[in-house]
């Protein structure tokens, strides 16, 4: 799933910004819609993402604990955000 550079971009993204929309990761990454959807539904199919609807717009964040710590061990910090660990489930 890291292999490729894009879905680990998002990967990245989400961990700054945790709840952020389809559009606005489109655009923070400079890809289109439809590559960032499809680069998400790979990551919710092996439950590294998770997402949550609100009215029309659908929010995504990290939903894995393992992936969450494998970012910060390649250097992901928490400088951008007012993330909290506790949003990331823990692996069974």
């Amino acid at each position: 799933m890291l292999s490729d550079v894009n879905r680990l971009r998002l990967l990245l993204c989400l961990h700054h910004a945790p709840g952020i929309c389809v559009t606005d990761l489109a655009i923070a990454l400079g890809m289109t819609g439809t590559a960032v959807s499809h680069a998400l539904r790979l990551l919710r199919g092996r439950g590294w993402v998770t997402a949550e609807r609100e009215g029309r717009m659908v929010r995504y964040r990290l939903a894995d604990a393992t992936v969450h710590e494998l970012l910060h061990s390649i250097g992901a910090t928490h400088e951008h955000a007012g993330h909290s660990h506790s949003q990331v489930k823990s692996p069974d």
